[in-house]
């Protein structure tokens, strides 16, 4: 099985050439929704390739496929994005979000297995509703619901979908863009700050080239010793590539060259025909 899972990583090998575009003093731009390149969000399916390592040549440790899909519906009568994720690792860990065309969360609905217990929520941000089903930790499950009227609380952007919203950003301004983020589980909305370090260029197996904005960020929690850098290529407005470093040890998250989907599964009755 790992043998199958890391293959595709050979189609984003990192070239070493970098431009570094100019350090910035200023305050943070804040970024609001007009501000967003909306006109890059388009359907996908996206794939990506996750896990957790202790550095270079350490090995890796939990890998998950992580899928993406975005797709343009209407719902409840008003036009949306919905974007679905399908986290699969031993458990089965599913996630969906519907975001409105400002990509205000309309709703959201999530089911979690963790160790054979199944956990689900549902909310409603504009109305601050919410309800949690499961298994829940008491504790997880009280801090769910303090989240649930903050999510009132003026504009943000789902942080749950980062792989598909940040991209949207305006990051040709350069410096540190700070946005308002939320995620459910989260007491309140928070301001996060991205930084463009500079820019770097991905080589695919395939001769394709990946021109990126390298883009750091602590996570709203600056002098926290956490950081995660995206590779942002600039024509697709796609995450292609991310590393994470927390608690002492790493994230990575690749782009799969084609999205992972089952076009022929065998018959229920296990024959061929």
């Amino acid at each position: 099985m790992r043998a199958s899972v890391t293959r595709p990583l050979l189609f984003l090998a990192l070239a070493l050439s970098a431009t570094a575009l100019p350090a910035s003093a200023a305050e943070p731009y804040r970024v609001t929704p007009s501000d967003l390149h909306l006109e890059h969000l388009r359907p996908a399916q996206l794939s990506y390739l996750v896990y957790m390592h202790a550095g270079p040549g350490s090995g890796i440790k939990r890998p998950v496929l992580a899928n993406f899909s975005v797709s343009r519906q209407t719902v409840d009568g008003t036009p949306a994005w919905v974007i679905t994720h399908a986290w699969e690792d031993p458990d089965g860990t599913v996630h969906t979000v519907h975001a409105a065309a400002d990509i205000a969360t309309l709703s959201q609905d999530a089911t979690w297995v963790r160790s054979g217990q199944r956990m689900s929520s549902h909310v409603v941000p504009a109305r601050g509703e919410g309800r949690a089903e499961g298994e829940w930790p008491e504790a997880a499950r009280q801090r769910l619901e303090a989240g649930f009227q903050a999510m009132q609380d003026g504009w943000w952007m789902n942080w749950h979908s980062d792989l598909t919203l940040l991209p949207l950003l305006p990051y040709e301004k350069g410096g540190t863009l700070r946005i308002r983020l939320f995620d459910v589980g989260m007491p309140a909305p928070l301001d996060v700050d991205y930084t463009v370090l500079g820019e770097r260029t991905l080589a695919g197996a395939d001769g394709r080239r990946y021109d990126c904005w390298l883009v750091e960020t602590e996570s709203g929690n600056p002098g926290g010793d956490a950081f995660q850098r995206f590779w942002i290529d600039k024509a697709s407005r796609v995450v292609v590539k991310e590393e994470d470093n927390f608690n002492g040890q790493y994230r990575s998250k690749y782009l799969l060259a084609v999205p992972v989907s089952l076009e022929f599964p065998a018959p229920a009755d296990g024959k061929q025909g």
